[in-house]
């Protein structure tokens, strides 16, 4: 945690500087079918495949390329029934084509103990549609959690996106693989639905939590 506040406090301070540091802020609130994270169901993997999740978020960007932000999820993790994620980096073009973001997350989960707080940082370079990102725990119980992945995203017309993923873990972290193929709606007004398959390799290892799952979501960013 001392890691994530110190991240925080660096990007604080960079907001901080003389100079004058304009800022973008948006908030979104969603709904989904299961929450279901890089293949893995986050919440009770033994139970129903629709179990509904309430999400939303608020994201700051400056414009001298840091960003801050926070995720919450409803669900059942451990004795939680609240996920809190705090996120804040750094994101910019390296050339006309190719982009990077570096930042740090913290996962927190009230009433659990503390047992499944976890501090994670991460780094991604972008060319196009494809992103190549590597992610890391550095402390708490995702300490020294590796996972490699690669994401595309392709416009498919003015209102459809497609988005696939893969995904693989060091042995720390399980040492199994991920995958993610879906298509997200564009309906305007800031409206959009979408419907992801995604699932992992090595399920009987996951208890579940890795079997094939088809999420369904409703977003609305304003």
């Amino acid at each position: 945690m001392k890691r994530a506040f110190t991240l925080l406090a660096c990007c604080a301070a960079c907001l901080s500087a003389p100079s004058i540091v304009l800022a973008d802020t948006s908030y979104n609130l969603g709904v989904v079918s299961l929450y279901k994270s890089n293949g893995l169901d986050q919440d009770n993997p033994k139970g129903k495949q629709v179990r509904p999740a309430l999400q939303g978020g608020v994201d700051t960007s400056f414009d001298n390329g840091f960003y801050l932000g926070n995720w919450n999820s409803t669900g059942r993790f451990g004795d939680a029934k609240l996920e809190i994620d705090l996120y804040g980096g750094h994101r910019g073009a390296i050339t006309e084509q190719l982009s990077y973001d570096i930042g740090l997350i913290s996962f927190i989960y009230p009433s659990s103990g503390g047992g499944w707080n976890g501090n994670e940082a991460y780094a991604s370079l972008s060319w196009g549609p494809v992103t190549v990102k590597y992610a890391r725990g550095v402390s708490g119980v995702i300490e020294k959690f590796g996972r490699l992945s690669l994401a595309y995203t392709q416009p498919l017309g003015e209102a459809w996106k497609l988005q696939a993923g893969l995904g693989m873990r060091n042995k720390t972290a399980g040492d199994f693989g991920d995958y993610s193929l879906g298509v997200t709606r564009d309906l305007g007004e800031g409206l959009s639905v979408g419907a992801t398959f995604s699932g992992a390799t090595r399920k009987e290892q996951l208890g579940g939590a890795g079997d094939n799952r088809l999420v369904l979501s409703l977003v609305k960013g304003f």
